[in-house]
């Protein structure tokens, strides 16, 4: 009966053993599934910083506030926009694509904003569950003859559907500003801010994602897929000569009709 039982219980364990191996396998075929019919959008997305005199002075800003998780995240390349006819995704647009080139002229020339990212792409957009980041990453210009400088901008930005798009940002900022210091003097390193938020959007309408010191507009537009080169009409193929056949003539018809006597 004990022996039963023991064989019994290993069977459940194989069969939990089982599932638990087939279901990545399943997840990961609809996951596959979705991407491939997921519909396409192209994004925008601008950071900005607040520069204006005591942006962020009110808050309370944790010293080590965490890092983004970029191990999943994809980083857009350059390159062609197309291959035989069909999109790729995660290619970063040119500045004749972007809609928010203006603003960024405009941040540029304001005392109180300062532009750090933009960048342009298209991508099919599946269940937040399996969106995919995007990586940003602004590489900080302080030398150090120590160690690496820190980027002073990094993290992730994600697009996903449901009934809405939904967006969600994890951004952090590095703010070390130029500062000449004595030898007495104790370098307390760049102040951290990290921005976490999450939106709902509509496509084609401007969203603004607000925070103390850090600003995001983001845009979404539907992407209708490039139709498919039309492939030329064969030509058609030369009719065959129709050679016309010469009746034949018989020996009678060639001989002149025999003249009748006139009995006259």
């Amino acid at each position: 009966m004990l022996r039963k039982m023991i064989v019994k219980q290993d069977k459940v364990i194989i069969l939990i053993l089982t599932l638990l191996l087939i279901a990545p396998m399943n997840l990961y075929a609809e996951s596959h599934e979705e991407q491939e019919s997921a519909p396409w959008y192209q994004f925008e997305v601008l950071v900005f910083r607040r520069i204006a005199p005591g942006a962020g002075s009110t808050e309370g800003w944790a010293l080590d506030p965490g890092t983004p998780d970029q191990e999943q995240s994809v980083q857009l390349t350059s390159g062609a926009l197309t291959e035989d006819g069909k999109p790729i995704a995660y290619r970063a647009l040119s500045a004749e694509e972007k809609s928010l080139t203006e603003a960024w002229g405009a941040m540029r020339r304001s005392r109180d904003y300062r532009p750090l990212y933009h960048i342009a792409w298209r991508q099919p957009v599946a269940h937040p569950d399996l969106a995919i980041p995007i990586s940003i990453n602004l590489a900080s210009k302080r030398k150090s003859a120590f160690e690496e400088p820190l980027p002073v901008l990094e993290g992730n930005i994600k697009f996903g559907i449901k009934r809405y798009l939904h967006l969600q940002t994890d951004i952090l900022l590095r703010v070390d500003e130029d500062q000449t210091l004595n030898e007495t003097e104790y370098d307390p390193g760049p102040q951290i801010y990290r921005m976490q938020e999450k939106r709902r959007m509509r496509s084609g309408k401007l969203h603004y994602l607000d925070h103390p010191v850090l600003g995001v507009f983001a845009i979404a537009n539907r992407y209708e897929m490039p139709e498919p080169p039309e492939e030329p009409e064969p030509e058609p193929e030369p009719e065959a000569e129709l050679i016309e056949a010469t009746p034949a003539t018989s020996t009678e018809s060639q001989q002149p009709a025999a003249t009748v006597p006139n009995t006259q």
